[in-house]
Formats: C-alpha cells, structure tokens, sequence
C-alpha cells in the first residue's frame, strides 16, 4: 500500500474551564487577577473597560479577546448599559500550539475583523450546544455530542486567533509588569533548551543549562519567556502524553509503563497520572486493552 499523506501520532489534552454565556448589570467588575489558562472572551452586547497589564482599552460589542496565561487583567462595566458576554478559560498540552498562543500577552479582534473570519459561527454552535446541555430534558447521549461540540468550536476558535495574530501587522507588545519579548538570541537559546528536553536528558535543568554555558536560573528564566511555561511544566506535559499513548496504544502493565516513563513504582506513576488527570491511569486506558490484558494473564 502506497501512504502518499501522514500525520505524527498526536496524543493531547485540551481543558475547558468556566465556559459560559453571561449578562452582567451596570457597575459590575471584576478584579485585577491571574491565572494557568488562557482566556477567551466575547462581548455579545454593550461594552467593557478591560485593563491587561499597563494597557487600557473599550471591549466592545462584537469584539473577541484572547488572553495569555499568567498576564494580570481586569474588567470594569459603565454605569449605564447591561455587558452581555461569552466567556471560557482553557490550558493545551501540545507545545507548538502553546509556544504560538504565548507570542503576546493578548489579541483582540474587532467587530468588523471577526465578521470576516469563522468566529461568529464557532461561537453560535458553542451556544446552542451550552443552552441544549442545560435543558432538563437532554439525555446523556445528547450530551456528549455537546461535549464534542464545544471542544471542536473552543479549537476552531482558537486556530483563527493563531491564524490572525500571525497575518497582523504588529503584534501586541509584552506588558511592563511581565516579561519583554524575547530576543532571537533568547529564542534560539529556548528551542536548544528544549530540543535537549525532549531528548533524553530526563528534566535536569541544572545539566541542560551547564551544556549551554549558563546558569540554571537563566535556562528556567529564557525557557519560560518563550514557552509560558517552566521546564518542570513543559517535561510533565511530554510525559504525560508519553503516557496516554502508552495507555492507548500497548499492552504494557503499569508496572511496565511506570518504568518506561522513568517513575519509581507503578503506584508513583498512578499518584501522579492522577494529579494531572484527575483519572488513575486504569480509568483511561480502553476497555480492549484491559480485556487483552486479561485474556493474556
């Protein structure tokens, strides 16, 4: 059989947290704050002063806004008019995809602009799919095609967003209180950082940054600016799709797959398998996998 077209295997976990469709009343605000996710954001109605780091601007009626993880931001309504808005926080494993996510500390798209890309239709199919799974009336069945439904759109939204800030003319600048652009030099020495990551050296930052000729706080430092992540975060990240494929695609024990991923036991990998899923790694692994694993014992 000729292959003319592939793909690499992709195991990654996208997170949705607090996706909603809101209204708030005149003088509502929200705090200055921050957090892990990246947030997305859509006014449906009236408008906002929305504060990101040292920057002030209106979000206004059919604006979207997408906001990097760990950049400090709030919200402030006017006095006179109701703020409709659609509102999500989410995280991705995948460290392409974040290492494109995290080039400003935000992007807005205007009215205008979003009219001309897949937004408002992304955004109508996460709506009907919200305001379906509330009905007392929907079934479970229904509700897992909900679910699909807005993981597909929350990944159809965020694919324009890259696609729009890498045609912008110019990005938006890194806030005073966060760190400034990395340089090419920083950038350069951020992808050999990471090259060296995935390849074998196990997360010794220490010895990842004796190789490169500097000291270990810089090497966490320059990683971190680029990436929006430490490097403790991003190898967690590795081996924990190492492990999702491991669980779906062998037959290894856990025994088997804890040495494989360099934990002490099985019951260390589970504890932690655990902690970055919420799941025990059994929970995860398919049902023909576990029944081969029995038929085999």
């Amino acid at each position: 059989m000729d292959i003319n077209y592939s793909l690499p295997n992709l195991t990654s976990t996208l997170q949705i947290i607090g996706c909603h469709v809101g209204n708030f009343h005149p003088n509502w605000s929200f705090p200055r704050h921050h957090h892990y996710l990246f947030e997305l954001l859509h006014c449906k109605h009236g408008e906002i002063r929305q504060t990101i780091g040292d920057h002030v601007f209106t979000f206004s009626s059919g604006s979207w806004l997408l906001i990097k993880s760990g950049i400090s931001h709030a919200s402030e309504n006017g006095p006179t008019s109701d703020y409709s808005f659609f509102n999500l926080h989410f995280d991705l494993d995948d460290p392409i995809i974040r290492e494109r996510l995290c080039k400003a500390d935000y992007v807005i798209i205007k009215e205008e602009e979003a009219a001309g890309l897949s937004l408002p239709t992304h955004f109508g199919a996460i709506e009907n799919a919200i305001l379906h799974n509330n009905r007392i009336d929907t079934v479970d069945g229904d509700k897992a095609l909900n679910r699909l439904i807005i993981q597909s759109h929350t990944l159809g939204i965020i694919s324009e967003f890259i696609k729009y800030s890498e045609e912008a003319p110019s990005p938006i600048p890194m806030s005073d209180d966060n760190m400034q652009n990395a340089s090419v030099f920083e950038t350069e020495l951020a992808h050999a950082i990471e090259e060296k990551l995935r390849n074998g050296n196990n997360g010794r930052i220490a010895e990842i940054a004796a190789s490169l000729g500097i000291s270990r706080g810089r090497c966490t430092h320059i990683f971190t600016k680029v990436y929006g992540q430490s490097p403790r975060q991003y190898m967690s990240k590795i081996v924990l799709n190492q492990a999702k494929h491991l669980l779906v695609h062998s037959t290894y024990s856990m025994e088997e797959l804890a040495e494989q991923l360099g934990f002490q036991s099985a019951s260390h990998f589970s504890r932690q398998f655990r902690r970055w899923t919420g799941m025990p790694p059994s929970a995860f692994r398919p049902k023909f996998v576990r029944s081969h694993r029995n038929e085999d014992g």
